[in-house]
Parts: C-alpha cells; sequence; structure tokens
C-alpha cells in the first residue's frame, strides 16, 4: 500500500503529519510531494543565513526535506518545481507530473492540506488536490491537515491518531530545516504544544489531527 503526502511548501509535511507519516511509513510505502521551494522573494527575507541567492535557497530546501524525510521513514520526496507562487505556478507541465506520481503509485491515501489553512499557497493546495482527486477513476482515504497551529473553529476533526511513539521523530525532522531556523524557532514549542492538547483530548500523549472532508 502507498500513502501520497501533498505539501507546499518544504517543512509543511513535517508541520502537518510528521508523526503520521512515521507512523504511517513502518507499513506502508510514503510519497512526499512538495509543490513549491518557497525559494522567491518573500521566501528569501524569511531564510537563513540572510541574501541567499534563490538557487542556493533551493538546493539547501530540497536537501533538508530530504534529510527530514529520510528521518520519518519516507521512501521518495518528489518536487514538482514552483519557485513560489503555486496557484499562478501550477501549469500543465506541473499537473501532468502530479497525475502521472498519482498514476504511478495509486496512493490508497492521501493526506494534503486543508481548506481551514489560513496561507493563500496552502489554500491553493487543497483546492488542486480536491479538484484532482474528484477526477480519479478510484476512491483513496482523504485526510486533510492544518498547519494552521490551532483550530478555533467549529468543525471538530474527523481523524484524531494517535503518536506517541512517533512525535519526537517529528521534531527531529523539523529540526533539520536550518534556512527556516527563525520560523522553525518560534514555531518548535507551539507544535510540541500542539500534539499535546490534541493527545491528551484523546486520552494519548501526543495526537494529530485530520479532516476526511
Amino acid at each position: 500500500m502507498t500513502v501520497l503526502v501533498c505539501a507546499a511548501h518544504a517543512d509543511d509535511e513535517v508541520i502537518g503529519c510528521g508523526a503520521t507519516i512515521a507512523k504511517l511509513a513502518k507499513t506502508e510505502k510514503v510519497i512526499v510531494v512538495i509543490f513549491s521551494y518557497g525559494s522567491g522573494e518573500a521566501g528569501s527575507l524569511l531564510s537563513w543565513p540572510p541574501f541567499m541567492s534563490e538557487e542556493e535557497l533551493r538546493r539547501k530546501r530540497i536537501l533538508e526535506s530530504k534529510k527530514a524525510c529520510s528521518i520519518l521513514g519516507v521512501s521518495e520526496t518528489i518536487f514538482l518545481g514552483i519557485i513560489e507562487d503555486i496557484e499562478n505556478e501550477f501549469d500543465f507541465e506541473k499537473r501532468e507530473k502530479l497525475l502521472n506520481i498519482i498514476k504511478k503509485y495509486k496512493p490508497s491515501k492521501i493526506f494534503y492540506h486543508s481548506a481551514k489553512d489560513a496561507h493563500p499557497h496552502h489554500i491553493a493546495v487543497n483546492k488542486i488536490m480536491n479538484e484532482i482527486i474528484s477526477k480519479l477513476d478510484y476512491k483513496p482515504e482523504v485526510f486533510k491537515f492544518q498547519i494552521n497551529l490551532f483550530d478555533f473553529g467549529k468543525k471538530e476533526p474527523t481523524v484524531i491518531i494517535d503518536v506517541s511513539k512517533e512525535f519526537p521523530l517529528k521534531m527531529k525532522a523539523l529540526s533539520c530545516f536550518k534556512s527556516q531556523i527563525l520560523s522553525i524557532y518560534l514555531l518548535e514549542p507551539l507544535i510540541l504544544l500542539k500534539g499535546i492538547i490534541y493527545g491528551r483530548r484523546h486520552g494519548f500523549k501526543y495526537a494529530e489531527y485530520f479532516y476526511g472532508e
């Protein structure tokens, strides 16, 4: 069985479902697809060290993501090649590349961003994946993760996964993103807190949650 994880940027796969990836990778083949390098002007401003060239930042993001995914047990990490703006850069070539990946692996489970995410690139991935999955000739299980740190909406997550054993691997993988150390440094304690809060709500040490619709 194969699991496909689609993320807008390098690190989203770890933040959104890193521990679940580690859990599933024990028994299933996990493929991660990353839409955007996030190496355009906006990405460069928030990266460390500052003033890296776009080419150098892309190289670092690829290496960091592959290292993080290796820690989680991912079989293959694939970049679609978008520089930054997913909505405008997701052209016919990128769509065909993504469709070919799905045709090749025919994943039984697909994870991607929830529409509840605030970032426009995350919402773009949600819309793209919704449209593509709706046209598949089979129905994979769908799990939508949220990068927003906490969900204050009325709709409860439909899937809660006990990742008590795997959560330390998620945090270890997160530390691989050295080029994003400024944002990771701020997010790390909140990501840990989120795992604890949702875990304790359901009787686990740590948990990750997903929307199935």
